[in-house]
């Protein structure tokens, strides 16, 4: 018996080592006559930015290939937005449009007419590509990088719509000689918006800028089509 309680006393006192060793320090004292101290652990705190802190093996941090563009699309085409990352193991790229979440990865998220994009995710980033753009797809669009410090480049879709005219004063007018007569042409769509110019069929020349083409004092020279 006696054996035993040695044993279970030796016992108890390495369990109390142990339990003190692992603790965090630093901190002495004593408890029923046995003194102890224990052990300090030192860390580094990387939570301020000190990146050059990091040790060069810990860190890899993501660069851009792909640099910001403005792209201009046809209406109905397909729009490719490029987003090239060098180093990018470990991390995922998003796609944002107006700080709307597009893409995850690969993965299209909760997005109008989402079945029109798709977000092509390779080793080296990917593409995000619009099929059959309409103006509504116009905006800016971000290439994040979730990183220690989120890395990002934007580009900017215009989607190039055809114009619609019409010339208020119908497809012919007519005027006394000596009178005046403006004719006016109306952008009805068009993006970007139209320059208007106005041409005498006749003689192919400009002969006027703008909405609105003037005569007067109308002769018969001022006859024809336009």
């Amino acid at each position: 018996n006696l054996k035993m309680r040695q044993g279970l006393v030796l016992l108890l006192g390495l369990s109390v080592i142990l339990y003190r060793e692992v603790s965090c320090g630093p901190v002495s004292g004593s408890d029923e006559g046995n003194s102890y101290d224990y052990q300090e652990y030192e860390y580094t705190d990387y939570q301020n930015g000190d990146l050059e802190d990091y040790p060069s093996n810990a860190l890899h941090m993501p660069t851009f290939i792909s640099s910001s563009q403005a792209y201009t699309v046809n209406e109905g085409e397909t729009a490719r937005l490029p987003c090239k990352v060098d180093n990018l193991a470990g991390f995922v790229h998003i796609w944002k449009k107006n700080d709307a979440i597009v893409s995850v990865g690969q993965t299209v998220v909760a997005f109008k007419d989402w079945n029109r994009i798709v977000s092509e995710a390779r080793s080296d980033g990917g593409t995000l590509i619009i099929q059959e753009v309409h103006p509504l797809d116009s905006g800016i669009y971000l290439c994040e990088v979730s990183s220690y410090h989120p890395i990002s480049i934007q580009h900017t879709l215009h989607v190039r719509v055809n114009p619609v005219i019409e010339i208020e004063e119908g497809t012919s007018a007519d005027v006394k000689e000596g009178g005046y007569i403006t004719l006016t042409c109306s952008i009805l769509s068009g993006t970007p918006e139209p320059n208007l110019t106005w041409r005498k069929e006749t003689q192919g020349e400009i002969v006027g800028r703008g909405s609105r083409l003037n005569f007067g004092p109308v002769t018969k020279v001022d006859s024809g089509v336009y």
